[in-house]
């Protein structure tokens, strides 16, 4: 009786630091990173080395490869250059370091398994959290500050983030949870006023995006809510509506940051389109298109290495800069790629000064680093988890267990989604995402809908 009340205990323990995700990434790397180490050492201590077991499991054997190919791949380009540099140094020990998303993966993955997923205390720490972020938005807005004291920066209110943008894509992820667990909680119930309830909130959070201007999330969030209504017609009257109000509100929308969300969506507009049209040309062309901008300017980097010696174009769109950059630098070794995080090493001269430390983009991240064989691994991961998912939300049965599953399976497509601008895909805040939805995404036929998901009443 004692083991078994203590093994509950410890599974309880676990869940608390896995519904502590959220408020981990709301704090920064450090909290995030001693979830990670607090969570794998619970699992493991739980499970000891049956984690590592592959159990004929295919996702296990991609990942695995993934991973020491990673390092594999970091210590052939970056032992010979030992020497030169300390970012050399600095990498190879960041790709074994990196191993700690594999085991907080695996983790993850054996609790689902073993049917150990706390999904009811996830959904509480999400909706709590995501719904506090637009409530201090709020007050940000209408007092100049939130509960924390903190005012708006370049016009962008953060709410507890402060001057860092990124609250819209905290609300782009953990917002889904709040709108789904209401769809679960009011399904099958018609009357208006819940319908109307349902609407007004999509609209509340929808807004309080759009009011933080960070224009990826916005996009995605709204991208969000239609492929749901292309998956689940059975709420398209919802969704419908939230649509509709939705544009009805973006055209009549009257408020002093109008000017600013006009200007945002005009450059968001010039410069998605630029990328669409250009990049794809990028993969196959050696110089960079030319630019249409008047006040472009050209920078001639690594003219000491050959296959670096041609004029950059910088665009007035420095993402599309970032993703020609990147995908010159993949030209190098384009099968195997150069080593963790090589986009900002000083073997290229030039580019660590002129641009970021990483290209905006996983897919050509992933290219930098690992090489076309890298990005197949991790991408054939993906595509296979989400394709099972697809099959798994189609084919089962229990329209309320698949509304709480679909938050996940949403933020990893749009997380992953090849073309988008993004952070880095080897930064802790990302992969810690990335990692964890991924686990949910491949094992959610495991989750058994009446011990974890029908207490959430």
């Amino acid at each position: 009786m004692f083991i078994k009340k203590n093994y509950i205990n410890k599974i309880g323990f676990i869940n608390f630091f896995i519904a502590l995700i959220p408020f981990s990434i709301a704090l920064g790397n450090m909290a995030v990173n001693s979830n990670i180490v607090i969570i794998s050492l619970i699992g493991l201590y739980i499970y000891r080395l049956e984690i590592f077991r592959l159990d004929k499991n295919i996702y296990k054997y991609l990942i695995y490869m993934f991973f020491f190919y990673l390092i594999a791949n970091t210590l052939i380009n970056n032992l010979p250059n030992l020497n030169n540099d300390i970012l050399y140094k600095e990498n190879l020990l960041k790709s074994f370091f990196f191993l700690r998303f594999l085991i907080f993966f695996l983790v993850i993955n054996k609790l689902i398994e073993k049917n150990n997923f706390n999904i009811k205390l996830f959904f509480i720490s999400s909706i709590f959290f995501s719904s506090f972020l637009v409530i201090d938005i709020i007050i940000q807005l209408i007092f100049k500050k939130d509960l924390f004291g903190y005012v708006i920066v370049n016009n962008r209110p953060s709410g507890f983030f402060g001057d860092e943008s990124i609250a819209g894509g905290y609300l782009q992820k953990f917002s889904l949870f709040t709108i789904f667990f209401l769809f679960w909680f009011f399904y099958g119930k018609k009357k208006f006023k819940i319908k109307f309830s349902i609407i007004f909130l999509f609209i509340l959070i929808f807004f309080t995006t759009v009011l933080t201007a960070n224009r990826m999330p916005i996009i995605l969030l709204f991208s969000s809510y239609v492929l749901f209504f292309m998956m689940e017609k059975k709420i398209k009257i919802i969704i419908s509506l939230f649509l509709f109000f939705s544009l009805m509100l973006v055209l009549l929308f009257k408020y002093p940051l109008t000017t600013r969300i006009d200007k945002d969506i005009s450059n968001f507009y010039y410069q998605t389109s630029e990328i669409i049209l250009n990049v794809p040309k990028l993969f196959f062309n050696k110089n960079s298109p030319v630019s249409k901008v008047d006040n472009s300017v050209s920078l001639n980097i690594g003219s000491n290495n050959p296959s670096l010696n041609d004029d950059v174009k910088l665009l007035f769109n420095s993402y599309f800069n970032q993703f020609y950059i990147g995908l010159k630098i993949w030209k190098n070794n384009k099968i195997f790629g150069n080593g963790f995080k090589s986009f900002k090493l000083d073997k290229y001269p030039g580019i660590s000064a002129a641009f970021n430390t990483h290209p905006h983009n996983y897919t050509i991240e992933i290219l930098v680093d690992t090489g076309i064989v890298g990005l197949v691994l991790i991408y054939l991961i993906f595509f296979m988890a989400m394709y099972n998912y697809l099959k798994f939300y189609n084919y089962n049965r229990n329209a309320k267990f698949r509304l709480l599953t679909v938050p996940f399976f949403l933020i990893l497509f749009f997380e992953v989604l090849p073309f988008r601008s993004t952070g880095s895909f080897f930064s802790t805040g990302n992969a810690y995402i990335i990692f964890f939805v991924l686990a949910v995404v491949i094992n959610v036929s495991k989750l058994k809908y009446s011990k974890n998901i029908n207490s959430l009443k």
